[in-house]
């Protein structure tokens, strides 16, 4: 009996972390700028997971005006496809690592090694520097799975 208890509440927990959540419901921004939130109020819908920090978040203004808010650029991006949303139709927002605030996520340079929530490793800054990437290609390298996730990748760019 236990062990069919222990079945159904795992499954019922694995059941829910994989569900179509949205935490993002009725946020709305008519002028397509991006929203105010505070962190653990707000679900990336992409991977379920609550935000914790403005750092590394990112927004997509739909042409609706309904918003998204994503953890992870890299969260963003795959949404993004997943939805057959091509990034030019939308605004998109990052917040960035250097300057602390909003801009416009096809302006931010990203870093390719920064520990991100979700660990794909594109930070998002403002100012550029060596070594930072442009949005399409930062895109290209989370669609194509170019990231720190990739063990390879990891080793080529950390060392370990």
């Amino acid at each position: 009996m236990m062990r069919w208890m222990a079945i159904l509440f795992a499954t019922v927990w694995l059941i829910s972390g994989c569900g179509d959540k949205d935490g993002n419901v009725g946020m709305k921004s008519p002028d397509g700028s991006p929203v105010t939130f505070k962190p653990h109020e707000v679900t990336c819908p992409q991977c379920n997971m609550p935000l914790k920090s403005l750092v590394d978040s990112a927004q997509i203004v739909l042409k609706d005006g309904s918003v998204e808010v994503f953890d992870d650029p890299g969260c963003m991006v795959l949404w993004m496809d997943a939805h057959k949303i091509d990034p030019k139709e939308v605004k998109t927002w990052v917040y960035t690592r250097d300057t602390h605030r909003w801009i416009d996520a096809k302006k931010a340079h990203y870093s390719q090694t920064d520990p991100t929530p979700m660990g794909y490793g594109f930070g998002a800054y403002e100012k550029d520097a060596k070594d930072r990437i442009s949005f399409e290609r930062m895109r290209l390298r989370v669609l194509r799975g170019l990231t720190l996730k990739d063990p390879r990748i990891r080793k080529k760019l950390l060392g370990y």
